[in-house]
């Protein structure tokens, strides 16, 4: 296989790549799941094709899919809720989805709106509850929850270490998040995704990593024939950015961090802004001080239907780092 022109490659970021997919059928209607990537990250598109209705199409962000996963989850039951089910309002990014039951000759259904979806406005899919059980919308709750996975795994593909990979396949279940299963349950109307708290977690062999937000930091001891060092490497959606730091400066720059840490603690802003120091014109960078992390290896497939594109088309770091 020949390998891929940097062209190419940065085209193949603004495409959509499928990452994995699911088909649903219920009743005489067909659903598309597709978590798809591209550019700015990762979003599940789900499409309703039915006999009687024209195709139609919602846009969830991907940090929203937990909180779809645990909403059909409320409608099908699995909260053991008592009383009547309420509508719900779940606001993500720019746009807000809104649940709500109704009933028809035909039976029970749930309809799911989404609002702020540009030029197409408002659209909305419907979904039969599937009998008396609401069998159709657990098996919704379901699909969401193999794709919820699937997205973590090839997020851990893309943007690890293989150290990391050694621990992030024991994590690959799906965690569910009791805060949320609250927050959806009962008659509260709103609900939705908020601000979390920085996390730091260890692996199994010693390395650190912090999650902030969107960002994830990798913290690897590691060894060259320079000597030891630290790595600390950046991950964002498709992009890493690697920093390297010698052994002997460790403590120096714990130092610098406990010393940034007070300031903000005591609210002291510094205004300075430190100048890189840029090689002349004329001069060429050396190639060899870009920092780069090695791609990641294949892990396990996915277990909803994976895209052959998800392991192939990987942009290289430094192009990575200079089309940021």
């Amino acid at each position: 296989m020949h390998p891929q022109h940097p062209m190419a490659q940065l085209a193949n970021m603004n495409e959509d790549q499928e990452v994995c997919s699911e088909t649903l059928r219920v009743e005489s209607k067909l659903f598309y799941l597709d978590l798809k990537r591209n550019a700015r990250g990762r979003y599940l598109k789900i499409a309703e094709k039915g006999t009687n209705r024209e195709r139609s199409t919602i846009i969830v962000p991907y940090n929203g899919i937990m909180w779809f996963r645990e909403l059909f989850n409320y409608y099908a039951g699995g909260t053991n809720e008592q009383g009547p089910l309420v509508s719900k309002e779940l606001p993500i990014e720019t746009k807000s989805f809104y649940f709500e039951t109704g009933e028809n000759t035909r039976g029970r259904f749930l309809r799911v709106s989404e609002s702020g979806a540009g030029p197409r406005g408002r659209s909305s899919i419907i979904i039969p509850a599937g009998g008396a059980t609401a069998s159709a919308w657990g098996t919704f709750r379901d699909a969401l929850a193999r794709i919820e996975v699937a997205g973590q795994q090839a997020e851990q593909r893309e943007a690890s270490s293989a150290a990391f990979e050694d621990t992030a396949n024991s994590l690959a279940g799906l965690q569910l998040d009791e805060d949320v299963t609250a927050a959806v349950a009962g008659s509260r109307t709103v609900v939705g995704p908020g601000p979390s708290p920085p996390t730091i977690t260890e692996t199994d062999t010693g390395g650190q990593i912090v999650r902030a937000g969107h960002k994830r930091f990798f913290f690897d001891l590691g060894s060259n024939a320079k000597g030891k060092f630290l790595r600390i490497t950046e991950v964002v959606g498709l992009e890493r950015i690697a920093l390297v730091v010698p052994a002997e400066a460790i403590r120096q720059f714990q130092s610098a961090l406990g010393t940034c840490q007070e300031q903000h603690a005591s609210g002291v802003v510094s205004t300075a802004r430190v100048q890189p120091q840029l090689p002349p014109a004329h001069a060429p960078s050396n190639p060899g001080s870009i920092s780069a992390v090695p791609p990641a290896p294949s892990t396990a497939s996915a277990p909803c239907t994976p895209s052959h594109a998800d392991h192939h088309n990987h942009i290289s770091p430094q192009m990575a780092q200079a089309t940021r």
